[in-house]
Order: C-alpha cells, then structure tokens, then sequence
C-alpha cells in the first residue's frame, strides 16, 4: 500500500488512521476554517479547502483532509474560542442530543471523493463543577463541542447512534473504503 498524507495535525485522526494500519505523512494544512453557516455545508468545504491546500503543495500525492462539527438544535458548535465559551458549550449540551458531523475529503492523482457521516450524541446531565474541572485539563480546548469522546470528556456520554469514530473525529469505514480505492 502506497503512503498519502494527512492534512491535520488532529492525534485523533492520526490514532485511528495508524489503528487500520495505513502509513502516511503529517502535513498540517494552513487553510482557513469557516465556523458559521449550514453545519453541513461547513464541515464539507472545510475538509476539502485543508485537503486542496496541501495538495496543492504535493500534486503527486494521495491527500486526506476532515473536518468535524457538533450541531446542537440549528447552532454549530466549533471549537472554543477561551475557557468561558468552552463552559457554555458543554453547559448548552448537558442533558441533551446533538448531531456531530465529520467531513472528509481526498484528492489524489486518480481522482477526487468527499464524503460525510453523521452521528448522533446524548449528554447526560452535567453541572457547573464537572465542567469547570473538565477545563481544567485542557482537553476540550481544541475540540469541536468543547469535548472528547475518547478522552475524559466520555464521562458525559451517555448514548451515541452512528459510527463512534465519526463522533471521534474520522468516520472509519468510509475512510478506509475510499482511501483503498484511491491508494491501489
């Protein structure tokens, strides 16, 4: 299997990515993320913009870029801007369902193929305290929906429906379809 490269620097994406046993490269990409509109307008246009980017720069290359967004009722949810828009957005998802939206996109000599999967996540109620001490650990500071489901932040999942991995940040089986067709 030939190597590609990972237009993120995402240790979720790179995690799952080494699970299937793929070998690539990281080449962070510098495209500019939109974070207001249809979510999944967004999630869309922003995994093909960081994809083209670094394709750009290695047009003989098999190129991967994603992006990830939490949607709560009509609002998108982004990664948080500082301490205090991470505690309302974990304040706003306590005790509800929200719908989390991975994009991918892939561009390669052979062609080109965008795709998304949508999963859905119910948080159980959560107060002031556990937020405050799940900031303090920093680990929602980058995250869309200011948490992750891998990490500390699954202490507030109570159900998901759909591709765990889509909520993780790459929706696996999906990923690893295209990625066959696109590397053989």
């Amino acid at each position: 299997m030939r190597f590609f490269i990972l237009a993120s620097q995402s240790k979720r994406r790179v995690e799952i990515l080494k699970m299937l046993g793929y070998h690539f490269f990281v080449v962070p990409s510098l495209a500019q993320e939109r974070n207001e509109g249809e979510p999944l307008i967004v999630a869309r246009r922003n995994a093909y913009d960081k994809a083209l980017k670094v394709w750009k720069e290695y047009k003989f290359a098999t190129v991967l870029g994603a992006d990830t967004v939490v949607v709560l009722g009509k609002k998108l949810l982004g990664k948080p801007r500082d301490k205090e828009h991470a505690k309302a957005m974990l304040l706003s998802l306590s005790g509800k369902w929200h719908k989390v939206i991975t994009a991918v996109a892939i561009i390669s000599p052979k062609g080109r193929v965008l795709f998304h999967d949508t999963a859905w996540v119910k948080f159980r109620n959560i107060d002031e305290g556990e937020i405050d001490e799940y900031i303090k650990t920093g680990e929602p500071m980058d995250k869309a929906g200011a948490y992750a489901v891998q990490g500390y932040g699954a202490r507030f999942v109570e159900k998901i429906r759909g591709d765990f991995y889509t909520v993780m940040g790459l929706p696996v089986v999906k990923t690893d379809l295209f990625l066959r067709r696109l590397l053989d």
